[in-house]
C-alpha cells in the first residue's frame, strides 16, 4: 500500500485554495496547457510521506500516529503561491507562512518522525517544507511556456487563509490514469 500522513484542514480552506488555482488558470497569459491541475478533492497537506508499506506495517504506523494524540490543535496560516524548481518550474504550491503555526506543525512532524522511527521506518531526505500543491508542469512545457507559469507565480499577491489542524489522518494512494485516488484509513485528534 502508498501511504501517507495528512494534517487534515478543513473543507472551506481547501476551496479557497483550489480557487487560488483556479485564478491563475483564467489568466489569459498562463499557459493551461503546460500544467497538469490537482483535483479539488485531492487536495492535500501531507505531514509525512510513508511510500510503499506492507499492510503488516500499518499497525505500527498506527501506533507512532497515537502518540500526537492530546498534542493540541494548530493554527497555521497559507499566505502565498510558489513554485519548485527555480527558473524551470516544476511543482506549483501554496505555503505556510513562516510563523508559530508553522513551528507547532513541524514540531507534530518531529514527534511522528520520532514514533516512527522506533518502528523502523526511515526518516525523510531533506527538510519538510509543507504545502499545498497547486497543479505540476507537463514536462513538455516549452520555454516559453516555463517563463509564463514563473512569472504568473510570481506576480501571484500575497495570501492570508487560516486553518486550524486538529486531526491527521492516515492515507492510502492508488495511483490511476486519471490522478490519485486516497482513501482514509485512520484519523487522530491532535
Amino acid at each position: 500500500m502508498r501511504l501517507f500522513i495528512e494534517a487534515v484542514m478543513d473543507d472551506s480552506v481547501l476551496d479557497a485554495v483550489w480557487q487560488v488555482g483556479e485564478r491563475m488558470r483564467r489568466e489569459v497569459s498562463f499557459p493551461e496547457s503546460a500544467m497538469r491541475w490537482v483535483k479539488r478533492d485531492a487536495m492535500h497537506l501531507t505531514l509525512r510521506f510513508l511510500g510503499e508499506v506492507e499492510e503488516a506495517g500499518l499497525v505500527h504506523v498506527i501506533e507512532a500516529m497515537t502518540t500526537l494524540e492530546g498534542s493540541g490543535r494548530l493554527r497555521v496560516r497559507l499566505d502565498r503561491v510558489g513554485a519548485f524548481g527555480g527558473r524551470r518550474p516544476r511543482v506549483i504550491w501554496v505555503g505556510i507562512a513562516e510563523d508559530e503555526g508553522l513551528e507547532k506543525l513541524r514540531g507534530v512532524r518531529t514527534q511522528l518522525d520520532k514514533a516512527l522511527a522506533v518502528a523502523q521506518f526511515e526518516a525523510e531526505s531533506g527538510p519538510y517544507r509543507p504545502h499545498l500543491t497547486l497543479g505540476r508542469v507537463r514536462c513538455q512545457a516549452t520555454k516559453p511556456q516555463l517563463a509564463s507559469i514563473r512569472s504568473t507565480v510570481d506576480a501571484a499577491p500575497a495570501l492570508s487563509i487560516e486553518s486550524v489542524v486538529a486531526r491527521v489522518a492516515l492515507v492510502e494512494s492508488t495511483l490511476l490514469k486519471d490522478g490519485p485516488r486516497y482513501r482514509r484509513l485512520a484519523m487522530m485528534e491532535l
